[in-house]
């Protein structure tokens, strides 16, 4: 993939207005933002992700859309804190790791991981309503999506027919070596066994959050399209976590 400005995101994640920006960290020559929308101590925190892999522009993108809209009426119910770009690294060179040739993703354990050592640092002593982390797939022909959940509905199916209409959806019954429906990729026991502690996703759901919806967009449709797939689906959780929801 070509190379990607990280100095233009920058800009624009600095020219955010009516949000909170702050800087978590620095990799290198690249900080890494978080931008925080809502304050109130009463509310809890969503938590939601982009360019995990530099490789997947549609995240970052789609973070920074939400943040430029703002939450809105959303902020009733809920506080949001986002980190549009992870790895910045990657997305200034277009790569899926970081660095240190790292897939960030799945270097939890590891201590030498500066992208890591800002999640931790980010997420200690803290639980969240529910976690986002969008995702592209180069090889998918459509949308599809990982949800974890415990003591609440899921929401992957109203995602997935929110997000039908703009952009195809994956069907296959085997999804990344995994059984899915509809979609919905449909995880296993021996599997979350497997990538305890390795993962983000999976460590953040195991003691940060009881929802995590971690989406993939297809990269061959537009950025355009990619970017409003990814927004329906977190205006599908953040509805099931409002207040008049419950």
């Amino acid at each position: 993939m070509a190379e990607q400005s990280y100095e233009e995101l920058v800009e624009r994640v600095r020219a955010l207005s009516g949000v909170r920006v702050r800087e978590l960290g620095q990799v290198g020559e690249y900080p890494i933002f978080a931008v925080e929308q809502g304050n109130d101590p009463q509310r809890p925190t969503a938590l939601i992700t982009g360019g995990t892999h530099g490789d997947e522009p549609a995240g970052p993108a789609a973070v920074l859309e939400f943040c430029r809209q703002g939450a809105g009426a959303w902020l009733e119910g809920l506080n949001f804190l986002a980190i549009p770009c992870l790895n910045p690294h990657g997305y200034a060179h277009g790569t899926r790791h970081n660095g240190q040739d790292v897939d960030i993703n799945w270097a939890y354990k590891r201590d030498d991981v500066p992208e890591v050592q800002v999640v931790r640092q980010l997420v200690a002593d803290r639980r969240f309503a529910f976690v986002m982390d969008f995702h592209e797939d180069w090889e998918s022909p459509g949308f599809y999506l990982y949800e974890l959940y415990r003591n609440r509905v899921p929401v992957g199916a109203q995602i997935m027919e929110r997000v039908s209409p703009i952009c195809p959806l994956n069907t296959q019954p085997v999804i990344e070596g995994q059984r899915a429906r509809g979609g919905i990729i449909i995880p296993t026991a021996e599997k979350h066994e497997e990538l305890r502690g390795e993962g983000i996703p999976v460590v953040l759901f195991d003691h940060h959050t009881d929802h995590l919806v971690v989406t993939e967009t297809p990269t061959a449709l537009s950025l355009e399209k990619r970017v409003q797939a990814q927004l329906t689906a977190l205006e599908v959780v953040v509805e099931a976590h409002l207040p008049s929801a419950q």
